[in-house]
């Protein structure tokens, strides 16, 4: 297993999506068949959105720098949109 900086890896992407016409920048990190959970860890600049697209399964969001607005059209989160959870963002 390779260790790797997240840290340092966010600001190269970053960089590459900065110099992109695209404003995005990603690079899987963990995948493969002997892997159930794939990572990928993608760059935006500020203002960029990505397109809905399908997804092959559950996600887990890290933000590691900036802030990020997640929206989805209705019905497309399945049992959440029946059991909705709440994350605190910030303090109480």
């Amino acid at each position: 297993m390779q260790n790797l900086s997240l840290d340092a890896l966010a600001r190269q992407h970053l960089t590459t999506a900065k110099a992109a016409g695209s404003g995005c920048s990603a690079e899987t990190i963990h995948s493969g068949h002997e892997h159930t959970l794939r990572q990928t860890l993608v760059a935006l600049t500020a203002g960029t959105t990505l397109a809905e697209h399908k997804n092959p399964g559950e996600a887990t969001v890290q933000i590691l720098s900036g802030g990020v607005r997640l929206a989805a059209r209705p019905g497309s989160w399945g049992r959440a949109q029946r059991r909705p959870h709440r994350h605190p963002t910030g303090p109480a």
